[in-house]
């Protein structure tokens, strides 16, 4: 009995841990651009390591990117839309055009990330790090910043921070 109780204890400590995301959605992803073959991805990207790729117009609507460390990653003119990022760490990411309404960035790490031109109107930005990024022409309409420090990022055009659009240099705060 002692013999069953230590083989089990072993298995449990020496067996990997689940992975949260599916490797099949990151599959059809770096393939196809999209997650799923419906209009609304709602795949299972999180924890997942999507480094170095090139996901220009990729359909990710709805897909969960919890957790998930994106580096290298160009999302420009992708449909994020309600997409989950929340405690995902992004560095060096292009969301250039990109559609980010009603996303989730909840503690988010974002590090030297280029939201220029994005839709955030109606995204989550609460307590997330903001580090040399950029959201030149923006719009945050609605979105939902707090706790977030801005102090190191680019607002020049942001719409939403204020009644007007930001001007040219804002940088830390919206002029």
């Amino acid at each position: 009995m002692k013999y069953l109780y230590l083989s089990l204890a072993a298995s449990l400590i020496f067996t990997p841990a689940a992975q949260a995301f599916k490797k099949e959605d990151v599959q059809k992803l770096i393939q196809s651009k999209k997650c799923s073959s419906g209009t609304f991805s709602s795949c299972d990207l999180s924890g997942a390591n999507l480094t170095g790729l090139d996901l220009v117009g990729a359909h990710l609507e709805g897909a969960n990117l919890k957790g998930a460390k994106l580096t290298n990653v160009d999302l420009s003119k992708a449909n994020l839309s309600e997409a989950n990022l929340s405690g995902a760490k992004l560095m060096r990411v292009n969301f250039t055009g990109a559609d980010l309404s009603e996303a989730n960035l909840a503690r988010t790490q974002l590090v030297w990330v280029d939201f220029s031109q994005a839709n955030l109107a109606d995204a989550i930005l609460t307590s997330a790090t903001v580090k040399g990024s950029t959201f030149a022409g923006a719009n945050l309409e609605d979105a939902l910043i707090e706790g977030t420090d801005l102090s190191l990022a680019n607002l020049s055009g942001a719409q939403g921070i204020k009644d007007e659009e930001c001007k040219t240099n804002s940088i830390g705060k919206c002029l």
